[in-house]
């Protein structure tokens, strides 16, 4: 039930971003098992490059897996969530798919107004962009307080310039060290050197 369900989403997203189709068309006939934990299936790619469902005993010639947070940010149009998406098998094929993937945003706009027509669909999109935008914010505010506080109330995170100084600071260490490890092992080559010619 729940494979058929993720075919429709995922072909409904590529002809809403034909672009997409375009990135996985070259790739006509092959397979893709594309994970959602805990849904997970075996897709085709068609020859105009969108997808059907694979049989039960094909062998998928790349995996994607995409955990439900990262697809939730996918659709949120998160650029970074791209990068904690898991590929595998065919390289070409899951660099397709990744670009596709990347790229894809959901038309969720034009989807509600089908529900609930025009304007209460953009109003509703508005309301949902202000939110979103507004939980970005917050939550950026939030981490540079948090990171703040605990470089200058409670020092618990080092700053980057003591960090960086400390780190200069072992490699001189570590490079005059050296020097003066050659220099006793020299003088004691000469020290061995003389007491022979001596003895």
């Amino acid at each position: 039930m729940l494979k058929p369900l993720l075919t429709r989403v995922l072909n409904h997203l590529f002809n809403q971003n034909t672009w997409a189709k375009d990135q996985l068309q070259p790739f006509g006939g092959k397979t893709v098992r594309f994970s959602i934990p805990p849904v997970s299936a075996t897709l085709t790619v068609l020859e105009d490059g969108s997808l059907a469902a694979a049989g039960e005993t094909a062998e998928p010639d790349a995996a994607v897996t995409v955990p439900p947070p990262v697809a939730l940010r996918l659709l949120a149009d998160d650029d970074a969530a791209a990068a904690l998406v898991t590929l595998e098998g065919d390289t070409e094929l899951a660099a397709a798919l990744a670009r596709a993937l990347r790229g894809m945003s959901w038309e969720y706009e034009e989807d509600l107004s089908k529900v609930i027509g025009d304007i209460p669909a953009h109003q509703l999109s508005e309301f949902g962009r202000k939110a979103v935008a507004e939980v970005k914010s917050q939550g950026l505010n939030l981490a540079q307080m948090l990171s703040e506080y605990l470089q200058e109330e409670q020092p618990v995170i080092a700053k980057k310039y003591p960090v960086d100084k400390f780190i200069r600071e072992v490699d001189i260490l570590r490079e005059d060290t050296e020097r003066l490890a050659k220099r006793i092992e020299k003088l004691t080559a000469e020290l061995n050197n003389s007491s022979e010619k001596q003895g």
